[in-house]
């Protein structure tokens, strides 16, 4: 038996992951006053989820747990004291109980308005459980000099 989703039920379930990914961004958020919200992010969560970061020569392999580590531990020795990132443009597609964003994002690591943010792709796959949207996996890669947006990725 084929089952298909109605228009009206679609832009619903696109509309919870909008919210979903929203905070996924905010919940990393930090500042010298405030940490990110780690418990918060962590409810966002299938299990231990798997985060890669595709952004360095060596890429970086994560559990939710391990990320949430790495970055206390880069906050705490002073190495952060400030991130802030949002989606500014996404493709959402959804099959069933699983879905796939691509998300633009930009982010800042310092509060002077006057340095441009930058810039990168994030991959994030979701999956529906007790009908719930929860994040299974992240993969992201920040914009450099040799990898430069597509404009129309911009345009979603």
């Amino acid at each position: 038996m084929v089952q298909t989703v109605n228009q009206a039920d679609l832009e619903a379930q696109i509309q919870q992951i909008d919210h979903l990914t929203e905070h996924f961004y905010l919940y990393k958020g930090f500042d010298a006053e405030h940490f990110p919200n780690l418990d918060a992010l962590k409810e966002l969560f299938f299990g231990e989820g798997h985060l890669i970061d595709h952004s360095f020569a060596q890429t970086m392999e994560f559990t939710l747990s391990s990320f949430i580590q790495a970055l206390m531990k880069q906050i705490e020795s002073g190495n952060a004291d400030y991130f802030v990132q949002q989606e500014i443009a996404d493709h959402t597609q959804v099959f069933g109980t699983l879905a796939q964003r691509m998300s633009v994002y930009e982010f800042s690591n310092t509060k002077n308005a006057d340095v441009t943010w930058k810039k990168g792709i994030c991959m994030i796959q979701f999956i529906l459980k007790e009908e719930k949207w929860l994040i299974s996996s992240v993969i992201w890669c920040d914009e450099s000099k040799d990898f430069k947006l597509p404009e129309a990725w911009l345009e979603f």
